[in-house]
C-alpha cells in the first residue's frame, strides 16, 4: 500500500514507472511520423497557462510551452529554458537562459521576454499564478540572456514552482496582439516541441511537431498530437481497446484490474502527488460556521469512500500533502467518522435538527458516485446534502467566483509541498485558489515560514502544524490521495513517466503496426 511507503519505496516506484513496460521502451530506433491520439476525461479550460487552474490544461501545456526549469523522473530539478541558475543570497535567484530559442511565432526567447511573463503573471487581473509568485518582488534583465528574480523573503519552494505553469514562457508578441483570444488560440505562443494548431470545442485540440525545436537531442518525433475529450469512462476505455485512441490519461479504479489483464493495453501506475478534496466556503452560510464544517467532516467515512468508490486505488487523506511527499506526516491520522461528534457539532452550531447545503462537483461517473456515497453518509448524521453537477469549466468558474457552498477540487499536486498548500490556504489577495476564503493569522505565519526555512526537516515540522490547523479549521474536507494509472496502445514507444502525472510527448514515437 502506498500509505506504508517509505521515501525510498516511493523513489523505487518512480524508477519502476520511468523504466516502463517493455512495449513502451522497445529497443528500436525511434521513427518520425504519425498522430498520437489522446483521450481525456473533460474538455480543457484555457490555453493560457497564466490563467489556468485545470489539470487537463497542464497536460497539454507541457507539450506546447516550456518552463524555465523541469523535473526528472525522481522529481529532481533540471535545466529547461534556463540552462543554469545560481542563488548568490537567499533572496536572489539568477537564471542563465538558453540562447537560440524561438517562440513558435518566430520571435526570440530572451530575458526581456521572460521578464514580460513574470510581470504579467503578477499583475494580470485574471492571473492564477499570483500566489505561486507572491514572494517575487521584482524582476531584472541583467543582460539579454540573464534574468534576476529579487525576492521579498527567502522562498525554498520557488524553484520547484517554476517547473510548471508559473515558469512557463509565453510569447509577448502573441499576448500583446491577441489578448484574451489566447485562451482559445495559442498559435505561435510557446517554445515547446509541439505547436498549437486548433481547438474545436467539445471535439479536439490539435498540435503539430515543432520542426524548429531548439533541442537536437531526441524528439519530437510525432507529426501531431490530438487531444479528445471523452467524458464517458467506458467509451474512453473501449476506444483505447479498439485502437481509436492511443493514450488515456487515467484509468478509473473500477477498470484497473481488467485493463491490466488485457494484453493489448499497457498500464503504468504513476506515483501521484495529487490531493482530491472539497472546498468549504467560509465566506457565506452555512460553512461560515466552523462547527458545521466540523459536523460534515465527522459525518464522512473516508475509509468507506476510498474502498467503495476508489477501490483502494489511493489512500485516505489526512490533509493536502500526499504520502509520496517528503513532508507527509504519517503520525497525523485522517479524520475518522464519528456520528456522535458530528451531532454534537450540530448542536454547538445551533442546528440540532441538522441543516442542508449544496455540493457542486463534476458530472463524471466517479464524482457522481462519490457524491452519492457522501450524501448517504451525511444523511445518517442529520445533514442533507444536495448535489449540483456541472462541467469542468463551470466548476472552475464558480470556484473562482466563490459562488458555492461546498465544491470538489481535484488537485494534481506539485513536487514541493508548498504547491499543495500555500495558494489554497494563505489569506487573499494574491492566492486565487483560496476558494474557501480562509483567513487565519497563525496559519498565514506558518505558511510564510515554510517558504523562508531551507531545511527540509524544519519545513516538515511546519507542514505538520499546518495540517493540524487545517483539520480544525477545515477550509477543505480532504478525501483521497489517488494513484494514477495511465494506459497506452502497445504502439506507443519512449514514454517517460514523471510522478507529477503530466504527459510529456517530446520523445514519444509510434511503432508501425
Amino acid at each position: 500500500m502506498i500509505s506504508r511507503m517509505s521515501r525510498r519505496g516511493f523513489l523505487q516506484l518512480c524508477a519502476a514507472a520511468s523504466a516502463l513496460h517493455p512495449s513502451l521502451a522497445r529497443a528500436q530506433a525511434p521513427r518520425k511520423g504519425g498522430t498520437l491520439r489522446v483521450g481525456f476525461y473533460i474538455e480543457a479550460a484555457t490555453m493560457d497557462p497564466h490563467l489556468s487552474g485545470s489539470k487537463i490544461d497542464r497536460q497539454i501545456y507541457h507539450n506546447i510551452y516550456e518552463p524555465l526549469v523541469t523535473l526528472d523522473v525522481k522529481l529532481g530539478i533540471k535545466p529547461g529554458l534556463a540552462e543554469s541558475w545560481q542563488q548568490p543570497d537567499p533572496k536572489t535567484l539568477v537564471f542563465k537562459l538558453r540562447q537560440g530559442v524561438k517562440f513558435h511565432d518566430g520571435t526570440d526567447f530572451t530575458a526581456e521576454a521572460a521578464k514580460f511573463n513574470f510581470v504579467r503573471m503578477k499583475t494580470e487581473t485574471k492571473s492564477v499564478r499570483k500566489g505561486e509568485l507572491a514572494n517575487v518582488d521584482s524582476v531584472d534583465v541583467v543582460d539579454p540572456f540573464t534574468l534576476r528574480l529579487n525576492l521579498k523573503k527567502p522562498d525554498a519552494a520557488l524553484l520547484a514552482t517554476l517547473t510548471d505553469r508559473a515558469g512557463m514562457m509565453v510569447s509577448p508578441k502573441v499576448v500583446q496582439e491577441r489578448g484574451g483570444e489566447l485562451e482559445r488560440n495559442a498559435r505561435g505562443a510557446g517554445t515547446g516541441p509541439f505547436e498549437f494548431v486548433e481547438w474545436v470545442k467539445d471535439d479536439h485540440i490539435l498540435l503539430k511537431r515543432n520542426d524548429g525545436y531548439w533541442s537536437r537531442q531526441g524528439g519530437p518525433y510525432l507529426d501531431r498530437v490530438r487531444y479528445r475529450p471523452i467524458p464517458d469512462d467506458t467509451v474512453k476505455l473501449q476506444s483505447l481497446q479498439a485502437g481509436e485512441i492511443d493514450v488515456m490519461d487515467y484509468v478509473q479504479p473500477r477498470d484497473v484490474a481488467a485493463v491490466k489483464a488485457d494484453k493489448n493495453v499497457v498500464v503504468l501506475d504513476v506515483p501521484s502527488l495529487a490531493d482530491f478534496a472539497y472546498q468549504l466556503n467560509h465566506t457565506r452560510p452555512p460553512f461560515s460556521v466552523k462547527a458545521l464544517r466540523q459536523a460534515v467532516a465527522y459525518g464522512l467515512d473516508l475509509e468507506q469512500i476510498v474502498k467503495g468508490v476508489w477501490l483502494n486505488v489511493g489512500v485516505p487523506a489526512n490533509g493536502p500533502i500526499p504520502p509520496t511527499s517528503w513532508a507527509y506526516d504519517k503520525s497525523i491520522p485522517f479524520i475518522k467518522r464519528d456520528l456522535a461528534r458530528a451531532k454534537a457539532k450540530l448542536g454547538e452550531a445551533g442546528k440540532p435538527g441538522g441543516f442542508s447545503f449544496t455540493m457542486t462537483t463534476n458530472n463524471l461517473p466517479i464524482n457522481v458516485q462519490e457524491a452519492e456515497v457522501m450524501q448517504a453518509q451525511l444523511a445518517e448524521a442529520g445533514i442533507s446534502m444536495k448535489i449540483k453537477l456541472v462541467d469542468g469549466a463551470t466548476l472552475i468558474s464558480e470556484g473562482n467566483a466563490k459562488s458555492f457552498e461546498m465544491i470538489s477540487y481535484q488537485w494534481s499536486g506539485r513536487p514541493d509541498p508548498d504547491g499543495n498548500v500555500y495558494q489554497f490556504f494563505k489569506t487573499s489577495p494574491g492566492t486565487s485558489l483560496n476558494w474557501s476564503g480562509i483567513s487565519n493569522a497563525q496559519l498565514d505565519a506558518l505558511l510564510d515560514r515554510t517558504r523562508e526555512v531551507s531545511s527540509p526537516a524544519e519545513r516538515k515540522k511546519l507542514y505538520s502544524e499546518v495540517t493540524k490547523i487545517l483539520q480544525d479549521e477545515l477550509p477543505m474536507v480532504f478525501i483521497v490521495h489517488p494513484i494514477e494509472p495511465k494506459a497506452f496502445s502497445p504502439r506507443v514507444q519512449g514514454y517517460e513517466a514523471i510522478p507529477d502525472g503530466m504527459m510529456r510527448f517530446k520523445d514519444v514515437w509510434l511503432r508501425s503496426s
